[in-house]
């Protein structure tokens, strides 16, 4: 079995705060704790999401409808709707968050030596993903289908693409404010007339 590890996230500007769950679950897979791998997976994929929301500037409190809630499920959909990220990225996100969900809800469910390492290989291609498309790194990944598909795809869904910076809100300046600069004017006599006061005060001794 090829090794892996998850090494490039300890110096990535993006991910650097997901590398102790990351390298965690290479722990878990050691020690056979097959069903941890796909929890703390799906934990891990949670992370992602969200730091892609914010590399993204995207709306974290984008429309729902019907009454229902956002999920991880319908976050994902929404990444795609919105970045049309690669179909086979997409699966690995759905695969394992599926897989994490299985670990949680269903107690007989059993867990292979090989669905863990499939989970571990999902969220390091979806790293390597990210990290080619959104820094230009030339990380490996380790599903060859995905291999496959990058190579196929370099110049279009696998091209590089731009970390969009949130917009900063232009706030008025208060010294701009005409009330505020009524204020100052008449703080600043009160000064001016409260010392002739101490000062007429102070000559009369």
């Amino acid at each position: 079995m090829a090794q892996l590890n998850f090494a490039f996230l300890k110096s990535s500007s993006l991910f650097s705060n997901q590398y102790k769950t990351a390298n965690k679950i290479l722990k878990l897979y050691e020690i056979e704790d097959y069903r941890d791998v796909m929890i703390n997976s799906r934990l891990l994929l949670e992370s992602i999401v969200k730091k892609i929301f914010i590399i993204e500037n995207l709306d974290r409190y984008y429309p729902v409808h019907n009454g229902n809630r956002r999920t991880l499920r319908s976050d994902t959909f929404y990444l795609q709707s919105e970045l049309h990220y690669p179909t086979s990225i997409i699966n690995l996100f759905n695969e394992v968050r599926k897989f994490g969900n299985d670990a949680v809800h269903d107690e007989d469910y059993s867990i292979s030596k090989g669905q863990a390492w499939r989970c571990i290989c999902d969220i390091n291609d979806i790293f390597v993903f990210l990290l080619n498309t959104y820094k230009e790194q030339k990380l490996y990944y380790m599903r060859p289908d995905i291999a496959m598909d990058a190579a196929t795809h370099a110049h279009d869904s696998f091209k590089k693409r731009t970390i969009k910076h949130p917009i900063k809100k232009t706030i008025t300046s208060k010294s701009k404010n005409p009330e505020v600069k009524l204020a100052k004017q008449y703080l600043k006599q009160k000064k001016k007339s409260k010392f002739s006061t101490r000062l007429r005060k102070f000559l009369k001794k």
